[in-house]
């Protein structure tokens, strides 16, 4: 499966590829060791977890082919996949936005370096 970056996007992610890291774009749900549990809102929202490339990464099954290399994404967000990922920029915000063919998942994806 596949995630289209835009240029912007890019820019900000190409470091942690550039260093080594792994991307996790990871579904706050309450699930999964970077998760805290019970601590998961009622909102979808998704956010990029920058970790070591020796990180234990099992909870994310699904890798997504990008532009700069693979993104890992948790089976159990499966619901949002299709054949149209993006993350782009928002120009107003610089925040990333993670959208499928289908609707803008999020508009505020944050990202974390653990």
């Amino acid at each position: 499966m596949k995630i289209e970056l835009s240029n912007e996007a890019q820019i900000k992610l190409k470091k942690y590829f550039d260093a080594g890291k792994n991307l996790l774009l990871d579904l706050d749900d309450g699930f999964g060791r970077f998760s805290d549990e019970g601590t998961c809102a009622l909102l979808t929202k998704f956010r990029i977890i920058v970790v070591d490339s020796n990180e234990d990464l099992s909870d994310y099954t699904v890798h997504l082919d990008s532009a700069l290399g693979t993104i890992y994404f948790k089976d159990s967000a499966k619901d949002f996949l299709d054949e149209h990922l993006s993350l782009k920029v928002d120009p107003k915000t610089q925040l990333l936005t993670f959208s499928n063919s289908k609707e803008l998942i999020d508009k505020s994806v944050n990202i974390i370096e653990e």
